[in-house]
């Protein structure tokens, strides 16, 4: 029963991220290449659970997942272009964390990358709720998700982490898209006949 659970939450993540890949389409040209890495890295995880040793998976949902969260990080606050260095030291470290996470049996380095993730998407989406509360709320959902997929990766659920990671990845695609469309959207005419 926990083998079917665990491969229905596969298959979950699995279209999250083909869904998230066909989504990015909509964003802004860096922003797409940041979410579609992130939506390869969750499939990535998605498949690893198939793998024949538990130890193997595991290690995959240490790494992975850290990738594409760094990566969305990146899509979702810098969608034009970030720094070359920031980019760099976000996915860094995203990798460094997860490789000594699974290589010295330190899983707790994973989850405490994603948190970090999390928090630093809740500012953003606070910085943001007054002049766009939409994708604002999409992000601070995100976040949500991401938080709760960190603490079920922390206690070895991988079933239920592949759930909260597939609500992170749509949710974060579709505030990169409604922060572009937005961004796109003709301003108001105030009285004066002059654009807000």
């Amino acid at each position: 029963m926990v083998f079917l659970f665990d491969s229905l939450c596969a298959a979950i993540l699995f279209v999250a991220a083909i869904l998230s890949w066909w989504m990015a389409e909509k964003t802004a040209p860096t922003a797409r290449i940041h979410l579609r890495f992130a939506a390869l890295m969750l499939a990535a995880l998605s498949i690893a659970r198939v793998m024949p040793s538990a130890d193997l998976t595991y290690a995959v949902a240490l790494v992975a997942p850290n990738l594409a969260v760094g990566a969305s990080f990146l899509a979702l606050s810098f969608p034009r272009r970030a720094s070359l260095w920031l980019s760099c030291l976000i996915l860094i470290a995203a990798l460094a964390a997860g490789l000594i996470a699974a290589l010295q049996r330190a899983p707790v380095l994973a989850p405490a990358y994603q948190a970090g993730a999390a928090l630093a998407m809740f500012g953003w989406a606070l910085s943001r709720f007054d002049e766009r509360p939409y994708p604002a709320m999409l992000a601070g959902l995100a976040a949500t998700s991401l938080l709760f997929g960190a603490m079920t990766i922390m206690d070895r659920s991988l079933g239920q982490a592949m759930l909260f990671l597939a609500a992170f990845i749509l949710l974060t695609t579709r505030a990169s898209q409604t922060a572009i469309e937005e961004a796109r959207a003709p301003g108001r005419l105030l009285i004066g006949g002059k654009r807000a």
